[in-house]
């Protein structure tokens, strides 16, 4: 009797799931901010600014706790209550002063082409992003862009993380259910919004929280840097 050598595909995806407790996933979700670009100190540098620039009595302390949360919820963290007409002051100078400041040197963290041209040759990939598209769109290189299938940003949903609403709004987009994805971020907001929906949640630790604070809020893994991840995930495959 020929002995069976090859398995068929869904003896595989039986043994890599059963063998790694993870699921074989079709699409990965990226945040952005502090996982593709390291570009948080330079926001926390433009509201700082800002605010000053109208005499508000900001922190950097402040501003940096509460940097992962969307725009209008820093609007009031940040500046108390302001009319709309201050608020759009403030926007414009955050712009002025974020743009100018990203302009002079590569905002992307050194492995993120490696790490995306792999990843897309064997998963659909995604974005979700407490920040605004305009900000994404000026300054992420088009030929990385162009690898994500789909992208959802802060002014285009409701409620912003990690109310569960933006995941659940990407996973209908990409047409796929809580055992085929995986979110990729680096804060306890993005933790929590994955946590909720109910995803595997894959923590870096080059961005908004310590290594202890991702393990408290309940990630899957937390890595240092994207490359580790790929790996890690290259060895479950």
């Amino acid at each position: 009797m020929v002995e069976k050598i090859f398995l068929s595909c869904e003896e595989r995806v039986f043994q890599r799931s059963h063998h790694t407790g993870f699921e074989v996933f079709k699409a990965i979700i990226f945040d952005y901010n502090g996982i593709l670009v390291n570009d948080l100190k330079i926001h926390e540098e433009a509201y700082w600014r800002a605010g000053k620039d109208l005499g508000f009595p900001l922190t950097r302390e402040t501003v940096r706790k509460y940097l992962s949360y969307s725009p209008e919820q820093k609007r009031k963290l940040y500046y108390g209550e302001i009319s709309d007409e201050i608020w759009e002051q403030i926007c414009r100078l955050r712009a002025r002063y974020y743009f100018n400041l990203a302009k002079k040197g590569d905002v992307l963290f050194p492995d993120v082409e490696t790490v995306l041209m792999s990843l897309s040759a064997r998963y659909v990939l995604a974005l979700i992003s407490n920040t605004r598209r305009d900000y994404f769109d000026r300054v992420f290189p088009r030929k990385l862009a162009s690898l994500l299938r789909e992208t959802l940003f802060v002014d285009e949903i409701g409620k912003p993380k990690p109310s569960p609403g933006p995941l659940l709004k990407m996973m209908e987009r990409l047409g796929i259910g809580r055992d085929e994805c995986c979110y990729i971020g680096d804060s306890v907001l993005d933790v929590q919004m994955a946590k909720r929906v109910g995803i595997k949640v894959f923590s870096v630790t080059t961005g908004d929280s310590s290594k202890e604070e991702l393990q408290a809020a309940g990630a899957d893994w937390v890595v240092d840097n994207l490359s580790d991840l790929k790996e890690k995930l290259e060895a479950v495959e």
